[in-house]
């Protein structure tokens, strides 16, 4: 039975992983592989603690999560947490209800010995092979030996001989010249994938064996008690709780009115740079502190209150602590943006200070099955967590940011995308208000989504992948979007460009008329003028005319083209012209005056 089960798995494995990604098949193969180990045990006797089957519904939901989503945030994460939580599971079936911590121990004890004890796999398989071969058709095992080693003498010789008298006589060699077409025409690369997949296929085999073979022994769940320690050292205990209280206590206080009530903070004050400086050492030292709790209501021999509120009183300062770490990270993060590793420094915090809540009742009951209560905790967490899709939430985030003077950092958002993210970047693209630079990183995002897009097997059946190929993206509309966007920021750079020269004259009219005048030459008292105009919102740019003035000549224009040159006879500006334009000074006219004098340079002549 246990051969039969183990072979059908390893079938099983190669069908649904080999050269696949994983998908659908993740959560078919725990299914059926628990089912058929859960049968063995069953029929074994060996189900001693049906409770152990409740683990089932972490293995069901992580194993599910590479169907649903497309990231690959726990991609290999997820494999090692359910290959531990399986071993779990196994470990409490065979076993009676006992202390949490002791079915850890073992699943490690029971993972190191499917390891070591691999090769008694392969002898079980070998000892019932002979056994079955034996019972059925009576063959002698030194029988079998003799026929095997005397076809391996004679192909090799008979192998030898033939080549020889082919080189000897080509007659001969043309009989044999199909054994060479036949040579030639063999694939090789899928020789190899072929041996290399039935390789794996018994490398699983005697996994799954060794594995089923160790669950039959018998594990003793023994209570493993730490060396107690002696009474002379309680006092360092108190005297080191105190210390700590007492450092906290000063510590918190700061943090109350200086980063919560942001009492006598100066306004300038950047907060984002001192929270920068910070979340990762509070972590720290919420775990030191989760250590030094456990470490010494383990060792309180008497019981004593005093070192109980003493680790309770440090709990309550290990989560102001932990609330500290998770508003400074808080604040970072809304100056700089989220990425997986300040999410996921939300999340320990978040379960750091959740599993405080089972610590702080083993400080009163050391008969408290903490470790369990922790252990699922973090279970459920981290379930919660791959069902969150941090992806798209990281990719939400970052691109809805408007807070934050920072640019985007698309660079980042590339190298995290799946599937999941596409509707967020293209909703994010119908912004009108987006720049085209950040609207051809979009589009580059979704081109790269789009073609990375490709047909999946039924073992690989994702969802995500599957509602994102099911939309039709026609790749080739992006790239020209593309092209258009990117032609549109060369024509804007150089815009700005233009816009950034040195001008004698440079207004905003309104939206449709900005005028331009550059002084690109002079002579003595004469300059020479380039008058330019920007028009639809400054995307359009057109020279209108170039004009010799006198140096301290003024130009003026307003709405519909209408503009006005002053123009002084010399440079001493004794007299002046007014010129008008109508045409945005392509044309100018001199306006005639009565006295046939004008001038603005001089204010006191009426």
């Amino acid at each position: 039975m246990e051969i039969i089960g183990s072979f059908i798995l390893s079938i099983l494995h190669s069908i649904l992983f080999y050269g696949k990604e994983i998908g659908i098949s993740c959560v078919l193969f725990f299914t059926i592989g628990n089912g058929i180990i859960y049968y063995i045990l069953y029929k074994k006797n060996k189900i001693q603690n049906k409770a152990g089957i409740l683990l089932m519904i972490p293995i069901l939901l992580l194993s599910s999560t590479y169907f649903i989503f497309a990231n690959s945030t726990f991609y290999i994460a997820n494999i090692f947490i359910l290959i531990m939580l399986n071993l779990i599971m196994y470990i409490i079936l065979t076993n009676k209800k006992n202390y949490f911590k002791n079915y850890l121990y073992n699943s490690v004890e029971l993972l190191a010995n499917t390891i070591s004890e691999y090769g008694d796999s392969a002898k079980y398989t070998k000892e019932f092979s002979e056994g079955l071969i034996q019972r059925k058709n009576k063959i002698n095992k030194d029988f079998i030996k003799k026929i095997a080693l005397s076809f391996l003498t004679v192909f090799i010789v008979v192998g030898i001989v033939i080549m020889l008298l082919a080189s000897a006589d080509s007659i001969f060699a043309s009989l044999f010249s199909g054994l060479n077409i036949l040579f030639y025409s063999i694939n090789f690369e899928s020789a190899f994938s072929f041996l290399l997949r039935i390789l794996l296929i018994i490398i699983v085999y005697l996994f799954i064996l060794s594995l089923i073979l160790n669950l039959k022994k018998e594990y003793v769940l023994e209570e493993r008690e730490l060396n107690q320690i002696n009474n002379k050292h309680i006092y360092t205990i108190k005297l080191l709780l105190v210390a700590l209280n007492i450092v906290y206590l000063v510590f918190c206080f700061i943090q109350i009115f200086s980063l919560f009530a942001k009492v006598n903070i100066d306004e300038n004050f950047d907060y984002s740079n001192y929270a920068r400086t910070g979340f990762f050492q509070l972590m720290f030292v919420s775990f030191i502190n989760f250590i030094v709790i456990l470490v010494s209501n383990r060792y309180n021999e008497n019981k004593g209150n005093m070192i109980k509120l003493l680790n309770l009183s440090l709990v309550v300062f290990t989560i102001i602590i932990a609330l500290s770490s998770m508003y400074r990270m808080y604040m970072y993060e809304i100056e700089y943006g989220l990425t997986y590793l300040r999410t996921f420094v939300y999340i320990i915090l978040v379960t750091e200070i959740m599993a405080f809540i089972p610590v702080a009742i083993y400080i009163f009951n050391k008969n408290f099955d903490f470790i369990k209560w922790c252990f699922i905790i973090l279970i459920c967490n981290y379930c919660i967590i791959n069902y969150m899709n941090i992806e798209t939430i990281i990719v939400n985030k970052n691109v809805n940011r408007i807070s934050s003077t920072k640019q985007i950092d698309y660079d980042y958002i590339s190298s995290i995308i799946s599937a999941d993210s596409y509707e967020i970047l293209e909703n994010k693209l119908r912004n009108e208000n987006i720049s085209n630079t950040e609207k051809l990183d979009i589009l580059n995002l979704l081109t790269k989504l789009a073609t990375t897009t490709q047909d999946l097997s039924w073992q690989e059946f994702n969802i995500s992948k599957y509602n994102l190929k099911k939309r039709n993206i026609d790749v080739q509309e992006l790239e020209l979007e593309i092209n258009k966007t990117r032609n549109e920021i060369v024509e804007e750079n150089r815009i700005n460009a233009i816009k950034n020269k040195n001008y004698i004259y440079n207004e905003v009219i309104n939206s449709n008329e900005t005028y331009l005048v550059e002084q690109v030459d002079s002579v003595m008292s004469t300059a020479v003028w380039k008058i330019s105009k920007l028009t639809d919102n400054e995307k359009n740019y057109s020279i209108i005319n170039t004009i010799e003035v006198t140096t301290p000549s003024k130009i003026k224009f307003f709405e519909n083209g209408l503009g006005f040159i002053e123009k002084p006879s010399s440079v001493y500006c004794e007299k002046s012209d007014l010129l008008i334009t109508h045409d945005s000074g392509k044309t100018f006219e001199k306006i005639n005056f009565p006295d046939g004098v004008f001038t603005l340079s001089n204010p006191e002549r009426e």
